[in-house]
């Protein structure tokens, strides 16, 4: 398989993909092209507060090549944002039309834009003219009927976008069913513009199954499958070399990394409970997941939570990285 001119996307995963995740990342693995960073939420203000905006900080960011994401439906916040993230150093953004999350899609936001084609040509007419970065936009295939994104996808054709990036799969379904692969095959058909797929890519198997369906993609955003599998785009790009127990040591290296470096900008509770996120997806790679997740969720300190990593790593078992 040929992935030379293939690109590995970071996907914009909020509260689990920022600056200290992606630096980390990029002090123990290879492989991703760039990332698009988690959004940033439109707020009504006469200035934009710096903070919102940390995860871009140029100094925050030395490791890995981002796009901003922009989520919101408001174009006079939307091109005053757009402005300013330009003027912090980035001549592209992306805008989020694909969140899934009931209370954000219920304002018309995120995958919510989806049954608003007229809305969104609106919208797109408004920005695009008044803002200085190129733009892409994120989409699912709908918010509640795969139908909604034929009215989309005519909108988006409209306008010079940089890319497409598609999860094939509705707003209401969250992050579960079914893939409307079927759907996307037929869209593609319809664009002029690039497209990035994005959903489901877990494993090297997943990635030749979409690469031999979709020869003429050579974008792919992968989110969650590269949290559980670091080793993932290695994988897909040929270039894991490692035996199982120098992978099993860098796994282990990049997990106390990840905690030192949240512990730089975070309270010691708050980095727990962010630690015991990201271990919902590190315990996948242990044979006994659910056994491993429940003995993390158990600590209360950190001394705890580094003091059971280490035991983890030393008494069980973790499953082979290729498959």
């Amino acid at each position: 398989m040929n992935t030379h001119n293939h690109q590995i996307i970071l996907a914009p995963l909020h509260g689990f993909t920022e600056y200290a995740f992606r630096n980390v990342y990029a002090r123990h693995f290879n492989g991703i092209d760039w990332a698009i960073s988690p959004f940033v939420s439109l707020n009504t203000g006469e200035k934009i507060n710096p903070r919102r905006v940390k995860d871009l900080f140029i100094e925050n960011n030395h490791s890995v090549p981002i796009i901003p994401q922009i989520l919101g439906n408001d174009p006079d916040l939307f091109i005053q944002m757009a402005n300013y993230i330009y003027n912090m150093g980035y001549n592209e953004i992306n805008w989020n039309l694909g969140c899934p999350i009931k209370k954000i899609a219920n304002k018309k936001r995120g995958s919510g834009m989806l049954p608003y084609p007229d809305l969104l040509d609106e919208l797109l007419g408004k920005i695009i003219p008044n803002i200085k970065n190129k733009l892409s936009v994120k989409i699912r295939l709908g918010y509640s009927s795969t139908y909604e994104v034929y009215k989309v996808m005519e909108v988006l054709n409209k306008y010079p976008l940089t890319n497409v990036c598609i999860h094939p799969r509705l707003g209401i379904q969250m992050y579960e069913g079914d893939l409307y692969l079927n759907v996307f095959n037929d869209i593609i058909k319809h664009t002029k513009h690039d497209i990035i797929y994005n959903g489901d890519i877990n494993t090297l198997s997943d990635f030749s199954d979409k690469i031999n369906n979709y020869p003429k993609i050579n974008k792919w955003m992968i989110g969650r499958g590269i949290i559980h599998n670091p080793f993932l785009p290695q994988i897909i790009k040929n270039n894991y070399k490692y035996t199982h127990e120098e992978a099993v040591e860098k796994f282990y290296l990049f997990i106390t990394d990840l905690l030192n470096e949240l512990l730089l900008t975070k309270n010691e509770l708050p980095t727990l409970y962010k630690m015991k996120d990201y271990w919902k997806y590190f315990c996948i790679r242990f044979v006994y997941s659910e056994k491993v997740f429940e003995s993390i969720t158990h600590t209360a300190t950190i001394a705890e939570l580094r003091d059971k990593t280490e035991e983890l790593f030393s008494t069980e078992v973790i499953s082979n990285w290729v498959r």
